[in-house]
């Protein structure tokens, strides 16, 4: 025990000595004008402070960012990497400050930056019981700037070294704040930077986390034991250790009384109030905590904040950081009602389980903007361990799977852009080979089929709606020579971007080729099939063009992000720009209405849109797709066709609505889906198809779309004047009459099929336009489309009744089947 005592009077005399070195050397340097030559030591010492320089920035504070959904008030999640919101002096209480004046700096408003008398006061009180050190508030809130900016353990341990050096700088960096702001500033500055524990960074969080109040609404106790907080925040959380919390508390209400702030009446009234705290959890940081009142928001949370890094320029750390104040796209009702409708029933035999091996992505916009307004999933956003039902990957923007027959509105498109007219007939009986594509492209000796009995010769209204494989793939072969470059940038036109990223060989590596490249320079007449992954929000970007006359508006996440005082932050946002002609729009989209519509002409999702026209519903244009799946072969290690179905798609368009509903497994893309429920099936996947996904389309916005009312324009209605026709001139004599009508000209880059003569205009589009307008030639290859007559074949595929009443097919086609020679036939697509 003795030996003890006299190590602790030691350590008293060391703390001492050294505070006495320290209040010599400022005293000193204060007092060098008039001390004069007296004293080597002293001038010494005054150098030493005069030749310190505070080296001290003073950075904008971190700030917690938060992300709202559309209205700007409903709150999505907040971002930070400190949780601090910063407020003004003039919102905290008296009772905050006057704590805080109280107990660490009684002098605050007397001294300027350094008490010299407060010095020497914690020189001499050496005992453990002090309840005030010898730093300034000012000189602690260098301190916490000094610890707020370091970034290493090493600058850390300099920011609070107790040494004479950094007390010299410290002591100057406070003259200096106090030269440059009022005492008002300071104590603000103070008690927004400062560190309370439990994650809480400045006054208002810290009022927020430990009591569930605005800063406004803090007592007399509160405020106390926030103060308290200040000295050692681990020491005296009140949820870990709430004695101590307690006791600091009341040395702070003490401290109050002894400076006249309060009254002894108070102060005891103080003591005595119960000590409620704020539900104890950790601070809800980012997309994982996301607003649980917006159902399954994380996924949209996720995208928002990649799309503003990625597309947006801001950087995490801006983000995080700056106290933001970010406005999506998000429609919160629609979100919730289509969500809630997903998930309703939960386990009857009309809902999807997320502990399904395949999932449900279903991303909206408006397409009048391309903005975002929902990502409905079966899945729930979040990981728990062996549930299959959590996920927090991407699901909305992976390519991940084929979308199957819904790539035949690229082709079609690209036709009806050229002039081709919406009855537009090509021959191609089943089974179909190419007759213009290089030898070894056409998937010999099985060719192209369709499942079912399809007509040799369809009309382009009646072999978009019905998908048929054949035709698409004929126009591929017989109007544009197998040269499928128009079709593919048609495609990325529209945001399939994925097309530019890389073709990967067997094993992953990059061949030197986008996709995009491959297709093109490979012929691949199955790209109309929809073999590649797509990812769901691409398509439904894509497929929004036609619903708003033509003009392309990539889906965008974010309308505004502001500073804290309000001032607009620049961010990166791509525009709509136009990629077809309203008149060619509105041909396409009242094609696509009879997709669902069973007054059409026929179409492969009608089955699922009766109850939906029936309560009065306006026309829905849509296209249905899906994709083989396959097993592997034990024989052959070959993943080959077993005739049932991978991945099933809807994309389902209005006025401003668009959405495409992927149902496929991300992991395991050819995999069957055997049973869809509230589908009538054998449980083998064979009766499922791409319209099977058109249920949980309505399923999700039927509510909300049931209550609008539309039509779509006809074509005839498009803005301009008809063009003069010019089918069959050359393209001098072309260009001259469209020129002199006021036209500009563009001539396609390949030749179309035609009985009209080599090199004269085939086709020319739009037929309606306003002056100035460009006009686009597609000039003839001379090879008219030839009447094909099918060779009879035992190989296929027995067709099922479909919702319409016409034969559909037993599984999907232009998957991952049949592209090679001797593979199995290609399936339809639906």
């Amino acid at each position: 025990m003795a030996r003890a005592s006299g190590w602790t009077i030691l350590s008293k005399l060391s703390k001492l000595v050294g505070l006495l070195v320290i209040v010599g050397v400022l005293a000193a340097g204060f007092l060098l004008p008039y001390i004069g030559g007296a004293g080597l030591a002293a001038k010494a010492g005054a150098n030493k402070f005069l030749n310190t320089a505070c080296t001290l920035t003073e950075e904008p504070v971190q700030q917690k960012t938060t992300m709202y959904a559309n209205d700007g008030k409903t709150v999505i999640a907040d971002l930070f990497d400190q949780n601090r919101q910063v407020v003004k002096l003039a919102t905290v209480p008296k009772s905050v400050t006057n704590a805080l004046i109280s107990t660490e700096d009684r002098r605050f408003y007397s001294h300027h930056g350094v008490d010299l008398r407060g010095l020497v006061r914690g020189a001499l009180k050496t005992s453990n019981g002090d309840t005030q050190g010898a730093s300034t508030l000012t000189e602690q809130y260098v301190k916490q700037v000094r610890l707020y900016e370091a970034n290493t353990a090493a600058e850390r341990d300099a920011a609070t070294a107790q040494n004479i050096d950094r007390k010299i700088q410290d002591a100057q960096c406070a003259l200096k704040i106090e030269r440059s702001n009022s005492k008002a500033q300071i104590l603000e500055k103070y008690l927004n930077i400062a560190f309370f524990g439990e994650g809480a960074y400045g006054i208002q969080t810290a009022a927020q986390t430990f009591f569930g109040v605005d800063v406004s609404k803090l007592t007399v106790p509160q405020s106390a034991l926030l103060v308290g907080l200040v000295k050692a925040p681990s020491d005296y959380d009140p949820f870990l250790h709430p004695q101590a919390a307690r006791n600091r508390r009341d040395l702070v209400i003490d401290n109050m009384v002894g400076q006249g702030y309060i009254s002894q009446a108070t102060a005891t009234a103080a003591k005595a109030a119960p000590f409620r705290l704020a539900p104890h959890s950790e601070p809800p940081r980012g997309c994982a905590f996301a607003n649980p009142a917006i159902k399954n928001v994380g996924f949209f949370c996720d995208y928002a904040l990649d799309w503003l890094t990625k597309v947006g320029g801001l950087t995490g750390q801006r983000i995080n950081t700056s106290g933001l104040k970010i406005v999506t796209t998000l429609d919160a009702n629609l979100q919730n009602s289509g969500q809630t409708s997903i998930w309703t029933n939960r386990g009857t035999a009309d809902t999807l389980d997320p502990a399904n091996p395949y999932t449900l992505a279903m991303p909206s916009v408006d397409p009048r903007s391309g903005r975002v307004t929902t990502m409905i999933t079966d899945k729930h956003y979040g990981v728990k361990k062996g549930n299959p039902g959590y996920t927090t990957n991407p699901i909305f923007t992976t390519a991940f799977a084929g979308a199957g027959s819904t790539y035949k509105y690229f082709t079609a498109l690209t036709a009806l852009k050229i002039g081709v007219p919406a009855d537009y007939q090509v021959t191609a009986g089943d089974p179909y080979h190419t007759t213009q594509c290089p030898p070894g492209t056409d998937p010999k000796p099985n060719g192209y089929h369709n499942a079912g009995n399809y007509a040799a010769t369809y009309p382009l209204n009646r072999a978009l709606p019905l998908s048929s494989n054949t035709y698409f793939v004929g126009m591929e072969d017989q109007l544009f020579g197998c040269n499928l470059g128009p079709i593919v940038s048609t495609a990325t036109s529209l945001g399939m971007n994925y097309l530019n990223g890389p073709e990967l060989d067997v094993n992953g590596k990059p061949t030197g080729r986008t996709l995009a490249q491959a297709t093109v320079e490979d012929h691949s007449a199955t790209f109309t099939l929809g073999q590649r992954s797509t990812s769901a929000l691409e398509l439904t970007g894509a497929m929004s063009a036609v619903a708003n006359d033509g003009v392309f508006c990539p889906p965008t996440p974010v309308l505004s992000v502001t500073d804290t005082t309000g001032k607009p932050v620049p961010f990166k946002r791509p525009g709509c720009s136009r990629q077809f002609d309203p008149y060619t729009a509105r041909t396409l989209v009242n094609i696509m209405t009879n997709d669902t519509n069973p007054s059409g002409t026929g179409g492969t999702a009608t089955g699922f849109f009766g109850n939906w026209y029936g309560s009065g519903g306006s026309l829905v244009a849509g296209k249905t797709g899906t994709n083989n799946s396959c097993a592997v072969n034990p024989a052959t290690g070959q993943c080959e066709d077993d005739g049932k179905n991978s991945a099933l798609w809807f994309v389902g368009i209005t006025p401003t609505l668009v959405s495409a509903a992927e149902l496929a497994n991300p992991s395991h893309s050819t995999q069957a889906i055997p049973a869809v429920p509230g589908i009538t099936n054998d449980n083998t996947g064979r009766d499922t198809f791409g319209a099977t996904a058109s249920k949980f389309w309505l399923q999700a916005y039927q509510p909300y779309l049931q209550g609008q009312q539309w039509t779509w324009p006809t074509a005839s209605s498009a803005p301009g004047i008809p063009v003069v026709p010019v089918t069959g001139m050359s393209l001098d004599q072309a260009t001259s009459q469209l020129t002199s009508n006021g036209f500009k000209v563009k001539t396609l880059s390949t030749a179309c099929g035609s009985k009209e003569q080599q090199n004269n205009v085939a086709f020319y589009g739009p037929h309606i336009a306003e002056p100035g307008a460009t006009i686009t030639l597609c000039l003839s290859s001379g090879i008219a489309p030839k009447l094909f007559i099918p060779t009879p074949t035992k190989t296929k595929t027995k067709g099922r009744p479909g919702p319409t009443g016409v034969v559909s097919p037993s599984g999907p086609g232009g998957g991952n089947g049949g592209g090679l020679s001797g593979g199995p036939p290609i399936r339809p697509t639906r």
